[in-house]
């Protein structure tokens, strides 16, 4: 095939540093001159080079050699935006992601960064496979998987204090959070809780009517990320083994653990008092 040969020389350019790494490649029409070759296929060749690896694609500004640095920014413009459009709406619980093929068009990046963002993105408990083992077919999490829920919930809530919609000094509870998000009281809590250890809101009691409440006062929200992850892409095999990060739901899942056995000292700690002051606690009472 004629844009197979055209790959071939262009590749062997690059391996002979004839087209150095951060270098312009030749403009399309360049490319249909110097081979005599249509416009189809000079595009075929430069999209084979980029699957694989030996171009990238910028917008308004033509196709480069890659550079080491640009898989990494590849790679976060990717699972930032997938992620975005999750926490945004734009790709729904349980909606099928497009074709790895099609993202990585659409992107303008090597199949090999599409494949590693879903994988960070699924690692996070935002998307899934349909196997047991990564696959062709991808989808957004479904409410119902505890661990999505508590994720989209506080990646929803991060955005509307970032944008205001939370302001300041404003104060929500769970139900307010499972009214207006979505979601299960449960993942609702453990959202907020995580919230709070990233001081991103601050938890407080308050009285309604003969009982208290737990709520959360809005401290603000101009730091951090939505999703606090740390990861190495990897497209080759090595010797050292990868390290293991905790995933935000499990570090969701130890907050909200400690959060609770926080709550029972407290309450130990308010009968022992009691207890020592000769007055009986509540349960003690009735």
């Amino acid at each position: 095939m004629t844009f197979e040969r055209i790959a071939d020389d262009l590749r062997q350019q690059i391996r002979e540093e004839k087209l150095r790494p951060g270098q312009l490649l030749p403009t399309q029409s360049q490319l249909m001159q110097e081979y005599k070759a249509s416009s189809l296929t000079v595009q075929k060749a430069i999209r084979l080079l980029r699957n694989e690896g030996w171009v990238i694609a910028r917008q308004g500004r033509g196709t480069f050699v890659t550079r080491s640095a640009d898989f990494e920014e590849a790679f976060e413009n990717v699972a930032s935006d997938l992620q975005q459009q999750i926490y945004t709406g734009a790709l729904a619980p349980g909606a099928k992601l497009p074709a790895r093929q099609v993202l990585a068009d659409h992107y303008s990046v090597p199949l090999n960064v599409v494949t590693n963002a879903i994988a960070l993105l699924a690692g996070n408990f935002l998307l899934r496979y349909t196997g047991e083992v990564p696959g062709e077919d991808v989808y957004v999490r479904d409410w119902d998987d505890h661990g999505f829920a508590t994720q989209l919930i506080h990646g929803r809530l991060v955005r509307k204090i970032r944008d205001g919609s939370l302001s300041r000094g404003s104060t929500v509870t769970v139900n307010d959070v499972v009214d207006t998000i979505g979601g299960d009281a449960e993942a609702a809590d453990q959202a907020l809780t995580f919230l709070a250890l990233e001081g991103r809101v601050k938890k407080v009691h308050r009285t309604r009517g003969p009982r208290q409440e737990s709520a959360y006062v809005i401290v603000g929200g101009e730091f951090g990320t939505e999703l606090p992850v740390t990861v190495e892409p990897v497209d080759e095999e090595s010797d050292t083994p990868a390290r293991e990060f905790p995933s935000t739901a499990g570090l969701a899942e130890l907050a909200y653990k400690l959060e609770r056995a926080l709550e029972q000292i407290d309450e130990l700690q308010e009968r022992v008092d009691r207890l020592e002051r000769g007055q009986p606690s509540g349960a003690e009472a009735g």
